[in-house]
């Protein structure tokens, strides 16, 4: 079952529920949806994190949690999948995320060449600082639209080959143990 090989990655209900700051919170944490493992709860968790991975927006766990709170999906395995965007895999997201982007914008709005490693890095950098002297904020707008049609475009996808995905993995699992299960028995 992927029920075992899953959990050993998952924090425990405890460990979450212990967590100063989430009292408010205590009451709907104790739902022991958010904890279970099925194949429904987690092909919508795959599903959910991934999308909200790909949220061009900062603080993406924030999204998945209240997706997965207000739809009853593992809760745990959801923010685990949110941090497949993470520091380090952030400039080839955006990068892929401007190739995207720019095969679904117009061709008059994305006549601008594709960007360069260290323009990926300028525009991060400028996204998240408070000033932007680096680069003029007209250069930056030109990759902007590309990347976040991109991101959003990339996410659904992912997002959704991740769902399918799980449930067929979920199921294969499930066909094998049952196999195993009869040719046991006989």
């Amino acid at each position: 079952m992927p029920k075992r090989s899953l959990r050993r990655f998952l924090p425990s209900p405890e460990k979450i529920a212990d967590i100063k700051g989430l009292g408010f919170l205590r009451h709907r944490l104790q739902d022991p949806s958010l904890w279970h493992l099925n194949r429904r709860s987690a092909s919508g968790a795959v599903f959910w994190g991934l999308w909200c991975a790909f949220l061009p927006m900062p603080f993406h766990t924030i999204p998945a949690v209240l997706a997965a709170l207000f739809f009853r999906f593992n809760l745990p395995l959801c923010i685990l999948l949110v941090w497949v965007n993470n520091p380090l895999t952030l400039i080839p997201i955006i990068y892929l995320s401007y190739f995207v982007g720019s095969a679904f914008l117009p061709p008059k709005l994305t006549q601008v060449s594709a960007p360069s490693l260290q323009d990926i890095k300028l525009i991060i950098s400028n996204l998240f600082s408070h000033h932007t002297t680096a680069v003029p904020p007209v250069h930056i707008s030109a990759y902007l639209e590309p990347i976040l049609l991109g991101m959003l475009i990339t996410g659904f996808v992912l997002a959704s080959i991740g769902y399918v995905g799980m449930n067929w993995y979920w199921r294969y699992r499930v066909m094998k143990s049952w196999r195993k299960r009869h040719e046991n028995t006989n």
